[in-house]
């Protein structure tokens, strides 16, 4: 179970990473490109990733549970992660220019992921954090996890 456990939380973590990397080296334009054509397959596209990504935290907590979980770590790594991607979408507050919106009628969320692909940088900090979590999760996960 452990290992299982361990593998999953590799992967996620390691797209984590992925994820702060493509931020800072794909051009705008390639990033923008991709997003668009996420909604551009309509929302049915999103919400089955959704339930995925569901799915996944469900099994990761029944992994968790089924090993030696420290319920001390888990409420505190719980409540870091909602106040994270709370403060993370606050920092868009900023009005997107015409040219980096999406067309009309555009989702909430949609105009959210314009405004995320549009100006990364407002949300440095918790960007920065969340990646340096990522990397310790990434380095504690493979050293004491797999080899440990």
């Amino acid at each position: 179970m452990e290992l299982a456990l361990v593998a999953l939380l590799l992967s996620v973590f390691v797209q984590s990473v992925a994820k702060f990397v493509v931020w800072t080296v794909v051009p705008y334009e390639t990033r923008i490109g991709r997003v668009a054509s996420y909604y551009a397959g309509g929302p049915r596209r999103i919400a089955i990733a959704d339930g995925v990504l569901l799915a996944l935290s469900v099994v990761l907590v029944v992994l968790l549970f089924a090993t030696d979980m420290r319920y001390l770590s888990f409420v505190t790594g719980l409540a870091v992660g909602m106040t994270l991607i709370q403060v993370f979408f606050h920092r868009f507050n900023r009005p997107l220019p015409r040219e980096r919106s999406p067309e009309s009628p555009a989702s909430p969320i949609e105009l959210m992921s314009y405004a995320i692909q549009a100006q990364p940088g407002l949300a440095w900090r918790e960007a920065a954090l969340i990646t340096a979590l990522s990397v310790w999760a990434v380095y504690m996960l493979v050293t004491r996890g797999l080899f440990g």
